[in-house]
């Protein structure tokens, strides 16, 4: 892990197109930083494709500057990519503000590439959550359409690869944004078991005429089981954020179908358990994602199958001694 340090920093536009694949990855991505003979800083790259991600990284290992582009004064942070997906977001953008108080002393704001989807700007809750972490007072720019200068620019190293691998400093924001939020730092072998349910969110989805990956009944019936097997109901989207980290921190067992809600077990200390259930998405294996997250917390984890029925499930969790 490294901090690169680039003068006289071009950061390009962001593109977006379509790859003629049969599999993920099947879109490409540019927008990076260069330095000011436009040659590419790799490490301001994001390492895509892995375990079915959707995108890769296309820049040019050179490009032509602008010299009457917008130039930001000072020295500045590079944040990596500004993802408008809330589990992505605290797991892969957050966690690019991995860099100490040494750096954070030194900076005038954090500049961000966007990323893949069609929504701008910046929403309340991305400004909780970077209200979480040290950087949070500090000003943000979204690199779009137009490409920008930077007097100074410093390019940490990620670290979160989607799919791949999480390094310490990543468990270390994590950590740092628990503590913000008022969460335990250690296991409470005491604390609930908590399952946090899709029947609202999927509801919700469903009422804007979205894809859900299960269905109304199964919805019902897994609340059901996991509330006969005595954990604790929750739908983490009513929560206010801080509550839903503090939730996930204090738990002794985190149980929920696959995707955003169960990546909160992000801010949860080593030793809390894990259980993912699987979706038509990923029936089979466990969510690559979700895997590095609990690698990286030191949780032990287990998987139940889309085929296992709801009514079987409680059989499932007392083979898991629970």
């Amino acid at each position: 892990m490294a901090v690169h340090d680039v003068p006289d920093a071009f950061l390009t536009s962001v593109k977006r197109g379509d790859l003629r694949t049969l599999a993920r990855p099947d879109r490409w991505l540019r927008g990076a930083v260069h330095d000011a003979d436009g040659k590419l800083v790799v490490a301001s790259q994001k390492i895509g494709g892995l375990g079915g991600n959707q995108a890769v990284m296309a820049d040019p290992t050179r490009v032509p500057t602008r010299p009457r582009a917008r130039r930001l004064t000072g020295t500045w942070l590079y944040g990596g990519h500004w993802i408008q997906h809330f589990g992505h977001f605290f797991t892969e953008t957050v966690t690019t503000l991995w860099p100490g108080a040494d750096v954070r002393d030194r900076v005038e704001g954090i500049v961000f590439h966007s990323y893949m989807s069609r929504f701008r700007g910046v929403a309340p809750w991305q400004t909780e959550l970077m209200s979480l972490t040290p950087y949070g007072d500090l000003p943000v720019e979204i690199i779009e359409d137009d490409p920008l200068w930077v007097d100074r620019l410093l390019v940490p190293t990620r670290s979160v690869v989607v799919n791949g691998w999480a390094e310490p400093e990543a468990v270390g924001v994590w950590q740092q944004m628990a503590a913000a939020a008022g969460g335990a730092s250690v296991l409470d072998p005491t604390g609930p078991c908590v399952f946090f349910s899709r029947t609202a969110f999927n509801a919700g989805k469903r009422a804007a005429d979205k894809a859900v990956r299960t269905s109304v009944e199964r919805d019902r019936a897994l609340d059901t089981a996991f509330v006969d097997a005595g954990f604790e109901l929750v739908s983490p989207e009513t929560l206010p954020i801080t509550e839903q980290i503090r939730l996930a921190a204090g738990a002794s067992v985190l149980a929920g179908s696959a995707g955003t809600a169960l990546h909160l077990s992000a801010f949860a200390p080593a030793g809390v358990r894990v259980i993912e259930l699987g979706d038509d998405r990923s029936p089979t294996v466990q969510v690559p994602h979700q895997l590095v997250v609990d690698a990286a917390r030191e949780h032990p984890s287990a998987f139940i199958p889309y085929d296992v029925a709801p009514t079987e499930v409680r059989g499932v969790l007392v083979g898991l001694g629970l």
